[in-house]
């Protein structure tokens, strides 16, 4: 009754309000309960596929039983579990977006240009959410079943065409708003440049489905350097990033093949990713890590590190690596150590002094050990993109990361050490006190040794592994009492809506990297890159200095499912190892979360020291550096840091 008052309200304030102001406050009402209401499907998803995931490796492990259709139902409900939050998220505008452009435009140039691209990420996804719905008709229709339980896929592809939807109908809503601003500013450059971004777009979509209408001559081999060009200048205009690359994939493939081919593979490819079980492994480490943090955790080992080494030069700062590093072998994601160890560690060494740029700083670049030490959400996206092992990757990263926060402590050290004022020592723990701290961090060593030790020892794959752990977190946690139904519910929450945003990427990557592959790009720019002849070393150094250059406009996902399909093929034929080259890809992407002037993990940490400014922090990362630098030079010079433990598996 309420809410029909608020929307009989909003009617008759309409002309106060504005026709857009209107529409998106109507929208928006009518998807939050909606949204509300899918987020509980795929909490109950989530729930249901930990559970399968646990009884099948417990049952194989102990009785020799296999649960039937185990594999195959994991798949179906990862479906509603990666798109059951889209509408929320967007709504809440998490979905990943790179804006630097578009914030240092002018306000009559940055707010239309805003409404220009949700404008065509609504247009993307209603194409794709029809092309899924055709997909549940032929499913229906063909009456196609499971292969052990002969359970009907239909019905599960219907659901991620209502969620689709709603991801579609929460766009438009943020539309309107933006269409709002627009008018409110009342200019009219603000209303030629929407107009002209309404043709652009009306144009792009038109050109998709008739390629044939393209009003100028175009060689087939310059067809998808335009569509690549297309799509980087997009996400740096701030279009949703999964959206551009939808775009490049249907107008590529129709410009280079047909419509209908562009059309069909943009169907299966979506399904076909959304409802392939190893993406299990984003929800369930997610969901795992926000338990350890939400448990408090994670603050009892950075209390236990910094008993144990606080009384060095810098000793709180190389407490928050070390236990960011413990924290990593359970998070898998940097963003996580950020939070949680800033919240922790700022306020002690606040309290104890400590330069606030180096405070930072080092939060901010030891929390990039996250994607080395595994679970590690970039190894697993570059494990799907180039079908390389996600468990070699995984320990592929262990040896880099301890060794990196080692180098990061030494370097921490050292400038503590010749400027005592910049990092003054904590007082020294008794030795009955450090041991006793240790004892408080047994959760997370048993969750390593869960984790860790069943891929190493190869009696789990990794997405049973994400499974066990989530199980044993929540264990650990409600026999402790260290879990509240509040923390509980927000971390599923939560799990939820990162996995949408990393996924719906992944979504259409895959169709993006089908392009990529029928416009030969990466044999032209192979052989571009051979007609130069930098040797092998040489090569790598390139592919290096372009990561540099790229991380610092670009987020770490984006730039992996941008780049790997081009470089990985050039790295193969050069005759570099898969899991090494994955190593040194994940760790160069990583360097742009601390490199101006995206640099999330800044952002994040200056939300917390907010003391300090982010220039300042930015100069206090540069010196951390050194630390990328030599990693990156000891892991070139001795391939065996990442290859060692792979080997042995």
């Amino acid at each position: 009754m309420n809410g029909r008052l608020e929307v009989t309200k909003a009617v008759s304030d309409g002309r106060s309000r504005g026709v857009f102001d209107l529409s998106a406050h109507i929208l928006r009402h009518a998807i939050v309960w909606p949204s509300r209401a899918a987020i509980v499907v795929g909490a109950s998803a989530l729930v249901l596929m930990m559970g399968l995931t646990v009884a099948d490796v417990v049952l194989r492990n102990l009785f020799a039983i296999v649960v039937p259709g185990g594999m195959e139902m994991t798949g179906l409900l990862l479906i509603i579990v990666a798109l059951s939050t889209l509408g929320a998220v967007e709504l809440d505008n998490g979905h990943i977006r790179v804006d630097l452009v578009l914030n240092a435009l002018p306000e009559f140039i940055r707010l239309p240009t805003m409404a220009g691209g949700l404008l065509l990420t609504f247009a993307m996804m209603v194409v794709t959410a029809g092309e899924i719905l055709h997909q549940a008709g032929y499913l229906m229709h063909n009456r196609i079943v499971t292969g052990v339980l002969g359970v009907p896929e239909w019905p599960f592809a219907a659901f991620a065409t209502v969620f689709v939807l709603l991801f579609a109908l929460a766009i438009l809503s943020n539309l309107m708003a933006v269409l709002a601003a627009v008018g409110r500013l009342r200019d009219p450059r603000s209303a030629i440049i929407a107009a002209v971004w309404a043709l652009g777009v009306a144009a792009i979509v038109f050109l998709s489905f008739f390629p044939d209408y393209l009003p100028f001559d175009m060689p087939r081999q310059y067809r998808g350097l335009f569509c690549i060009g297309l799509c980087f200048v997009l996400i740096f205009l701030g279009v949703h990033v999964a959206a551009a690359m939808a775009l490049t994939a249907l107008m590529g493939i129709s410009l280079l093949i047909s419509p209908t081919a562009s059309l069909t593979s943009l169907g299966t490819t979506t399904i076909d990713v959304v409802s392939d079980q190893t993406w299990s492994v984003v929800p369930l480490f997610t969901w795992m890590g926000l338990i350890v943090v939400a448990s408090g955790f994670a603050e009892d080992l950075y209390r236990s590190a910094y008993r144990w080494i606080g009384h060095l030069p810098g000793g709180l700062a190389s407490a928050s690596t070390i236990a960011c590093a413990g924290l990593s072998s359970i998070v898998g994601d940097t963003l996580s150590g950020v939070y949680s160890m800033g919240s922790i560690a700022l306020p002690q060494m606040r309290t104890y002094g400590y330069d606030m740029k180096l405070a930072a700083a080092s939060i901010a670049c030891a929390a990039t050990i996250g994607v080395m030490i595994p679970p590690s959400i970039a190894f697993i996206v570059y494990g799907m993109i180039t079908e390389v092992s996600i468990g070699k990757l995984f320990m592929a990263g262990v040896l880099p990361g301890i060794l990196f926060a080692l180098i990061l402590i030494l370097l921490i050290t050292v400038r503590a050490a010749l400027d005592p004022e910049l990092a003054p020592r904590g007082e020294r723990s008794t030795w009955k006190e450090r041991f006793g701290s240790s004892a408080g961090t047994w959760p997370i060593v048993l969750l390593m040794l869960l984790v860790l030790g069943g891929i190493y020892s190869g009696m789990v794959t990794p997405n049973e592994a994400a499974g066990l752990g989530v199980f044993g977190a929540l264990a650990i946690s409600l026999l402790m009492r260290r879990l509240t139904v509040e923390g509980f519910r927000r971390s599923i929450g939560q799990a939820l809506r990162l996995s949408a945003g990393i996924i719906v990427i992944f979504m259409f990557a895959t169709a993006f990297s089908r392009f990529i592959a029928i416009s030969g790009i990466t044999g032209q720019l192979a052989n571009l890159i051979i007609g130069l002849d930098l040797g092998k070393y040489g090569l790598i150094g390139a592919i290096l200095v372009f990561y540099v250059l790229i991380g610092m406009f670009m987020n770490a996902l984006p730039a992996l499912v941008l780049t790997v399909p081009l470089f990985f093929p050039i790295a193969m034929n050069a005759g570099f190892d898969p899991v090494w080259f994955g190593v040194i890809v994940v760790i160069m992407v990583e360097l742009g979360v601390v490199t101006p002037p995206i640099g999330v993990n800044v952002f994040a940490i200056a939300t917390m020291a907010k003391e300090v400014s982010m220039y300042d922090i930015f100069r206090g990362v540069f010196p951390f550096w050194i630390a990328f630098a030599i990693l990156i030079g000891l892991i070139v010079l001795f391939p065996q840091i990442c290859l060692f433990l792979p080997s042995l598996m």
